[in-house]
């Protein structure tokens, strides 16, 4: 990855090995799922996903799928956000040191994971009851007022869905009516060129007038000359354009010309028109999507200063832009059947979601009048979905938070059971005080885990199961562990500071 342009190849070893690891039961997220959907399927490995049915995945919205709770799939954002801290300190560095320094990280980085797991569910448990005592009467109070219920959210979410999936290829038909309806008006305005010139009013002189001081004879000739070249030009245009036009009727096999009056003719003309409005819907998403980016880009840790003055000035420039996409935009929203509302700026640059700009492009499928492009609407829609997710993800975190206490119970025991084998084994043997170092940390560890869930049992609406966590243990040197630690009650802070220095002492030698 660092020598290659062929970027694509990393994607597909991480999905093919994903697929060997954890086979059907899993969702893979990616921010472009298309593009990487299409690959995939061209790729060696599309049977493989295809016995998965990977793709079915890959083209939903995770607030939607049923499984993920509240996961925003950006795991791997945060993995390499982290490695951009060791980035700095290994661009010019040798390749040893390079890989030393990403291991030494990456280590790093696994073993903060493993302590802030249970913060991590105690976090996210908070979060989903939060989100339900807020959204539980909110939605209620929208349902009773509107007169709604939860399967109507759940229809506008399959309609929007169906539409989308409808609108995101033009049909061949429209496109062929769109191509035969610009060569006719090309026709047409060839015609009226030519007809122009072949209306033109004969001029009549008399033997009379051509004098030696008239200068008739001259200028009639010129005259003449220019007109018999024009009025040929103007005829060639017509002919060529007219064998344009029989040779597109044969290739679609249109049997009949299209007269301005026609019904096809004046549906394909307003089609046409729409058209057209959708390009500078689509530059305004462009660039407000791009100001989103520069945006969050400006508030990252890490950024210098001359790259937020860069991106700075590139925000302003952005901003004057969509200014303008917005005034073209303004000029023809009023002119399309139904009429798209007219925007201001602050409105435009609050706008978070593509689905707010697919409906602006496709407005001429006359949805505007469907209850889920509803601005309030879709945020209530967006509420129950949020709703749903967390009651699900209660239950996966029930799931995890009993798998924690059994694994903190298992591994304690697990160690002291080695140590208390070597020391009747072989009480001379180096790896004992290794083994006691080691489940020192992790005892440590391990106790706040059970502080956490202790904390987690104690909560109000917790609906697991709350196992018993008795996990006063007898340390490795014999003295009773009433603190959950074997090195006493020091404050956590200082001490996991401290395991840290010391796991990176070895590294830095």
């Amino acid at each position: 990855m660092k020598r290659s342009g062929e970027l694509v190849k990393y994607g597909l070893a991480t999905v093919n090995r994903l697929l060997d690891v954890c086979g059907a039961d899993q969702a893979i997220g990616h921010d472009i799922a298309c593009s990487s959907r299409k690959t995939i399927a061209t790729s060696s490995i599309r049977a493989k996903a295809a016995e998965l049915n990977l793709q079915v995945v890959l083209q939903n919205h995770p607030l939607y799928l049923n499984g993920l709770g509240l996961e925003d799939l950006e795991t791997c954002e945060h993995i390499f956000a982290s490695s951009n801290s060791a980035a700095v300190l290994i661009r010019h560095a040798s390749y040893f040191h390079w890989m030393q320094f990403l291991d030494l990280h990456f280590d790093q980085w696994d073993m903060d994971r493993y302590f802030d797991l249970s913060t991590f569910l105690c976090n996210n448990y908070v979060q989903a009851l939060q989100i339900i005592k807020t959204n539980t009467p909110v939605l209620e109070e929208f349902k009773q007022l509107h007169n709604l219920t939860d399967a109507d959210f759940i229809s506008w979410r399959n309609e929007e869905r169906d539409y989308l999936s409808e609108v995101a290829t033009e049909p061949t038909s429209d496109t062929i009516t769109v191509a035969y309806v610009e060569q006719l008006e090309k026709l047409q305005y060839a015609e009226a060129i030519y007809g122009h010139l072949t209306s033109v009013p004969f001029l009549t002189y008399t033997p009379a007038n051509f004098t030696r001081t008239s200068g008739l004879n001259a200028t009639a000739r010129n005259n003449s000359r220019a007109f018999e070249s024009e009025h040929a030009s103007a005829l060639h245009k017509y002919e060529l354009q007219l064998n344009v036009v029989e040779d597109f009727e044969h290739r679609h096999s249109i049997m009949e010309w299209w007269l301005l009056h026609d019904p096809k003719y004046v549906q394909a003309i307003r089609y046409s028109q729409e058209r057209q409005f959708i390009h500078p819907v689509e530059e305004l998403e462009g660039l407000v999507v791009q100001r989103l980016f520069e945006l969050s880009k400006a508030n990252l840790a890490g950024t210098g200063y001359k790259m937020r003055k860069y991106i700075s000035k590139a925000i302003t420039q952005r901003s004057a832009a969509i200014r303008t996409a917005l005034e073209k935009y303004n000029r023809l929203a009023p002119l399309q059947n139904p009429p798209c509302p007219v925007l201001d700026y602050s409105e435009i640059v609050r706008y978070a979601s593509l689905g707010e700009f697919s409906i602006l492009k496709h407005s001429h499928h006359n949805i505007l009048t469907k209850p889920w492009t509803v601005s309030a609407n879709r945020k209530m829609a967006a509420k129950y979905f949020k709703l749903v997710q967390s009651h699900e993800e209660i239950v996966w975190l029930n799931v995890e938070i009993k798998r924690l206490q059994s694994w903190v119970e298992h591994e304690d025991r697990t160690m002291l059971e080695a140590i208390d084998s070597l020391l009747a084994d072989d009480p001379d043997s180096s790896l004992i005080a290794e083994l006691k170092t080691l489940y020192a940390k992790r005892h440590h560890i391990n106790n706040n885990h059970c502080k956490r869930l202790q904390q987690i049992y104690a909560l109000d609406r917790y609906t697991g199961e709350c196992l018993p966590t008795d996990h006063t243990v007898i340390a490795p040197n014999g003295d009773r562990d009433d603190e959950g630690s074997v090195n006493g009650p020091e404050d956590d802070a200082m001490n996991e500071e401290a395991m840290r220095l010391e796991d990176l002492m070895p590294h830095s030698l």
